[in-house]
């Protein structure tokens, strides 16, 4: 059973609720930290306030009649002192050294804690507070009572905080969905242009962006379009190139199994005809079809050892040894060691001393220089050589200077010895002259 579809929802959506909810949280600190701030100065000028009126009152200095019981000091206190009597005794919790003298509101049971001087408690939705007050020296007096004015007002800053948040986040949301949708619009529209390229105007590219950061962005999508256009056209020169490749050896084919079917089981000079053109067609075919498999290959495994390269220039020479015979051969400079692949070395000497051959017609001289210092191998023949303006172009697939050259030449050689040289880190480098022959050299770079 298929899993369902994850529903992807827009940046501009999501950069919306992040910029609400970080904006909602900031006020809900702001508001928090406000109450708090203001719930702690009221009391403390409470608690300065409730202290200055009963200094004022006198009568919590002294020791009357000398009694050392505070409680009895207190309430003599309560009986002489009217002003007391009001501030204490008229709707007050009162508590003397943790002994609970009035409690009118019925608040004070075994649980009740006062952890801090002063002390809002909430309580049925009235707030009540605490103060302390020191007297007779060394005790501690205790005085609370309901505030309807705090209450009053912490509740009305309740309900406006209510208010503004309710409207400040629809305002938050509406200002967060215009500051994303502007902070994201280069994005949105670079999105809306790559959709619009297709194979058809691959050529398209993004604007310049006004914005640093968003313009190296542009920047390299342009550059990773332009690499796709270039990719986009090799391939279809590829494409291109290799049907016009197979068409020729595959209609040779045909046309010569047809003359077999009507001719050859009669004729044995057509029958033999025939069967060599096949062969040799197969061969075309074979050679090309292997040049094209090396081609499409991603990378190389590549084993490296120690290679000592005249072995290996001998050995290549070796095998052509045939083609060879008219040859006027010459191996110039000392052997030396590189780390390398020997199989893939050879591979590029192969194709490299092929095209000598191929292509030296009359003047057949070719010669191999071996620099020891330089770690480089040079090969040089006297044959027709390319002209100077193209020299560019012979490492691309199926690019041939001449059609005429040879009907051999899949014009994938060179194409093969670059890429191979170059994942053995080894530069190729042509130079070639019309009329006066070509040289190749091999520079091992992870040697230098």
């Amino acid at each position: 059973m298929l899993g369902r579809k994850k529903i992807k929802h827009s940046a501009i959506f999501r950069q919306t609720i992040v910029f609400t909810a970080v904006t909602m949280a900031i006020v809900l600190a702001i508001v928090g930290v406000v109450r708090v701030v203001f719930i702690q100065f009221t009391l403390q000028s409470y608690n300065e306030l409730y202290i200055s009126q009963l200094n004022v009152s006198g009568g919590t200095r002294g020791n009357p009649k000398n009694t050392e019981d505070p409680i009895e000091l207190l309430y003599q206190i309560m009986q002489d002192s009217s002003v007391l009597r009001r501030s204490l005794l008229s709707n007050r919790i009162v508590i003397l050294d943790g002994t609970l003298i009035s409690d009118p509101y019925g608040l004070i049971d075994t649980n009740f804690k006062i952890p801090r001087l002063p002390y809002l408690y909430e309580s049925g939705g009235m707030y009540y507070i605490f103060a302390g007050i020191p007297v007779f020296g060394s005790s501690l007096l205790i005085v609370g009572g309901p505030s309807l004015e705090l209450t009053a007002l912490l509740e009305s800053f309740e309900k406006a905080v209510f208010w503004i948040i309710t409207f400040g986040f629809f305002i938050s949301l509406l200002v967060s969905y215009l500051l994303a949708k502007d902070a994201l619009k280069p994005v949105v529209k670079m999105s809306e242009q790559i959709s619009k390229i297709d194979a058809q105007n691959i050529d398209e590219r993004i604007p310049e962006q006004k914005s640093k950061e968003f313009d190296i962005f542009a920047k390299k999508l342009n550059s990773m379009l332009e690499r796709i256009e270039d990719a986009f056209e090799v391939q279809n020169q590829f494409v291109s190139d290799v049907s016009h490749e197979l068409r020729t050896p595959l209609t040779s084919i045909n046309g010569y199994i047809k003359m077999l079917k009507r001719w050859g089981k009669d004729d044995p000079k057509i029958m033999e005809e025939s069967l060599n053109s096949i062969e040799a067609s197969n061969e075309y075919l074979r050679d090309l079809v292997e040049k094209l498999l090396l081609l499409t290959k991603n990378d190389y495994s590549i084993e490296r050892k120690d290679v000592e390269v005249l072995s290996v220039v001998e050995e290549i020479l070796e095998l052509f040894k045939l083609e060879l015979v008219d040859f006027k051969v010459k191996i110039e400079g000392e052997s030396f060691t590189v780390s390398t692949s020997k199989e893939y070395l050879s591979l590029i000497l192969k194709i490299l001393i092929e095209n000598a051959i191929n292509y030296s017609k009359d003047e057949k001289e070719l010669t191999i220089k071996l620099d020891p210092q330089q770690k480089i191998i040079a090969i040089s023949d006297k044959g027709i050589g390319i002209e100077k303006e193209k020299l560019k172009n012979i490492f691309e697939r199926f690019y041939k200077v001449d059609f005429s050259r040879s009907d051999k030449s899949h014009g994938l050689g060179l194409s093969i010895a670059k890429r191979v040289a170059e994942n053995l880190d080894i530069e190729l480098k042509p130079d070639s002259e019309l009329g006066k022959g070509s040289t190749f050299t091999l520079v091992f770079k992870q040697n230098e």
